[in-house]
């Protein structure tokens, strides 16, 4: 593990049950009980004997402030302090400062300074995102922004990240070193909405099998790419979360689906901006 990788995801849902039984009939999901600091449960999403994701009842503060049911991005750091004292020094905001995760970790909640939200953990015991992971896996995690340029040295800045433009007007590459670690690609307000967001994809088997079981238990398919083996789809709380069939080039998430999704309403994914 190293600064600046991706290592979790979770999603904060109104009804855990509902949304328990969802993802498993659409990722194949288990789950194991354990607990948040304050007490409050906290489901571990398991499949092929690893650790995938997790999955909590939104906090009655964030119900009452009207957030919608979102996914988050973690991102490792070696030291949360420094991390979060240089993210406000290059205009990031602190929306929970560093605190107890878990058994053995901190976390600190971040806004870039577009305003897409994203997780920090430091200590995180927990493996690295497999870009070719198997079925259930998280598998890449890419940023949509309307302006590039205003967030990139802040990532830069913050985890070590080098980018480069990629080979689509409005689209960026970030590396870790030597590894392609992430995408930012600019969307218009008018397809994004008002909003800028860390998107999760997850990877699936069979990208049919899983649609057709999100549309049988309460979710939604929101935009389909068939070239790039990608759906989004929005769980039966509103939470969105791109699929990826395995074996699909996962490094290239991001830049079609945002070039072909000219009649789509990106307000649905709100729910990643928090």
């Amino acid at each position: 593990m190293a600064h600046g990788d991706f290592v979790w995801c979770d999603l904060s849902t109104f009804r855990s049950e509902v949304t328990k039984s969802f993802y498993t009939a659409v990722v194949g999901w288990d789950y194991v009980r354990d607990r948040q600091p304050n007490g409050d449960p906290y489901f571990i999403a398991a499949s092929r004997n690893r650790q995938q994701a997790g999955l909590f009842d939104m906090p009655a503060k964030f119900r009452e402030i009207g957030l919608p049911s979102f996914w988050m991005s973690y991102i490792e750091v070696s030291n949360i302090e420094d991390t979060v004292a240089r993210a406000e020094e290059f205009g990031g905001k602190i929306e929970l400062k560093p605190t107890p995760y878990l058994k053995t970790s901190r976390i600190a909640l971040i806004r870039d300074p577009l305003g897409a939200g994203f997780t920090v953990i430091e200590k995180p015991a927990l493996p690295v995102r497999d870009d070719v992971a198997g079925a259930g896996s998280m598998v890449w995690n890419s940023l949509y922004v309307s302006n590039a340029a205003a967030v990139i040295p802040f990532y830069e800045a913050l985890f070590g990240w080098t980018s480069s433009i990629g080979d689509q007007p409005g689209h960026f590459t970030l590396e870790l070193g030597e590894r392609h670690i992430s995408d930012v690609v600019e969307v218009p307000e008018d397809i994004r909405g008002a909003s800028e967001f860390w998107g999760v994809f997850i990877g699936v088997n069979d990208l049919n099998v899983a649609k057709d079981a999100a549309k049988h238990t309460g979710g939604k398919v929101l935009y389909e790419t068939p070239e790039d083996r990608s759906v989004l789809i929005q769980d039966p709380d509103g939470a969105a979360l791109f699929l990826r069939e395995t074996g699909a080039d996962a490094r290239h998430s991001g830049k079609q689906k945002v070039r072909e999704t000219a009649g789509l309403k990106w307000k649905t994914l709100l729910a990643l901006a928090i």
